[in-house]
Parts: C-alpha cells; sequence; structure tokens
C-alpha cells in the first residue's frame, strides 16, 4: 500500500469523525482506490500504533500487550539526545559509517541446523538448554539474554513472529517513527517451524520494502537481524 493511500484515507476518517456524525453511508466495495482488505489493515494498523508509546529512553512501550522493546537493532546503539539509532562508533573519512545498518550486527538462530537451540512441544521455541542429543548455542538467544545484565531488567528475549508482525501492521512509516534505522532485511523470531521434521529451519519476518512483515523460514545456521523485547515492568498505576 503507497502513501498516497495511507494519505487518503486518514482524510476519509477525520471527514467521517466531522461530517457523518448520525449519518448512514451506502456500503462500497472500493472506497477511493482502496479495497476492503486494504481498508481494513489501515485502520487496524492505525489503531495499533495508537498502544505504541517512545518512552524516549531507548525503548518502546506497547500498551495493548504489556510489553517493552528496544528501540534499536542489536548492534547499534542509542543516541538519546537525537533519539534514533546513530550512536555506533563514529567513522573516519576513509572508514565512514554504514548508513545502512548504523552498526546492525546478524546473529544465528542455532549454531547446527537441528533442534539443539528450541523446545519440542508447540510453540517450538528458542531456550538456553534445549535437552536435545547436543547442546545448541543461540547467538540471537544470547544477544537478548545479555542485556539482562546489562540494565537490570529481566525477562530480554527474541520475539514470536506474530509480536514482530504487529509492529508492521500500521506500515512503513509508522515502524520507522518508533523504530528507526531499521535494516530492510529479516529479522529472527523465536519460533522452530512446526512441521519441519528435520529441525532445520526457523521463522523470520521481513521489513524490507517489498515482502514487509511476511514470514520467511530459514536455515537456523544463517545469520540476520534481532530485535530485543521483555515484559513492561508493573506499575501501581
Amino acid at each position: 500500500m503507497n502513501n498516497l493511500k495511507l494519505k487518503t484515507i486518514i482524510l476519509l476518517i477525520v471527514s467521517a469523525g466531522i461530517f457523518g456524525i448520525g449519518c448512514e453511508a451506502p456500503k462500497e466495495k472500493d472506497t477511493l482506490g482502496l479495497s476492503d482488505e486494504e481498508l481494513g489493515l489501515v485502520l487496524t494498523g492505525f489503531l495499533l500504533n495508537t498502544n505504541l508509546v517512545d518512552l524516549r529512553d531507548g525503548t518502546v512501550l506497547d500498551k495493548g500487550l504489556n510489553l517493552i522493546w528496544r528501540k534499536c537493532s542489536q548492534g547499534q546503539v542509542y543516541r538519546g539526545n537525537e533519539n534514533d539509532c546513530r550512536g555506533a562508533v563514529s567513522g573516519t573519512l576513509f572508514t565512514p559509517n554504514d548508513q545502512v545498518l548504523w552498526g546492525a550486527k546478524k546473529f544465528a538462530y542455532c549454531n547446527t541446523n537441528t533442534w539443539s537451540c528450541n523446545t519440542r512441544t508447540v510453540p517450538l521455541t528458542l531456550v538456553a538448554n534445549a535437552g536435545f542429543i547436543t547442546t545448541g548455542f543461540s547467538e540471537a538467544l544470547n544477544t537478548c539474554a545479555a542485556l539482562n545484565d546489562a540494565n537490570g531488567f529481566p525477562g530480554w528475549r527474541v520475539p514470536t513472529p506474530f509480536e514482530l508482525q504487529r509492529l508492521t501492521l500500521g506500515g512503513r512509516t509508522a515502524l520507522l517513527a518508533n523504530f528507526p534505522d531499521t535494516v530492510e532485511s529479516l529479522y529472527w523470531s523465536s519460533w522452530s517451524v512446526q512441521d519441519d521434521t528435520t529441525g532445520e529451519i526457523a521463522i523470520t519476518v521481513n521489513f524490507d520494502r517489498e515482502s514487509f512483515g511476511e514470514e520467511k523460514t530459514v536455515q537456523k545456521i544463517e545469520k540476520t537481524y534481532v530485535r530485543c523485547i521483555r515484559p513492561a515492568v508493573p506499575t501501581s498505576n
């Protein structure tokens, strides 16, 4: 869905709120170039994004799920004054900063294409010790787990596919408003593929422009990007 369609539907919503109170509009199959499916996605994304709150400390709160997201991809460094993810070591004249990745690093789901890094019960989730024949090592799991010691908050982990896809429902522009410098590539989820009898593949979610929000299965030893998540700290209000 392009930006023109998104702007059109926002104007439509505002106009309906001002002029359409108490009126019943005729039902149409297509609204200003938007199909019913596209219209539903836009409205769903609009509502879900109201639940995302930028805490301006390098994290984003999802009020709907009571979860805290890292604003930056793993490997990137948060800059408080700029509220972005470009705080990695500054480049030089001869080795300038990578203005696409901004320090984002890739991680493997597991060091073997087996069940060694995930549970065998559904959902097949990343764990530190799967109790398989051999003990696996997950770079993705460990980069998030390391945050538990870094800032004192427990529970940092790799998100599920549904949690990642929730970030994409409002469209790419809405995503970048809360998660700047997101790499246009695959991000690991914590789930292995249920019907993969050999245990070789796990689920990623695509954040590039052409396949935005789509799942893709990838061999576990392949390396791609990670964004970490944890439960929100309980409060009294």
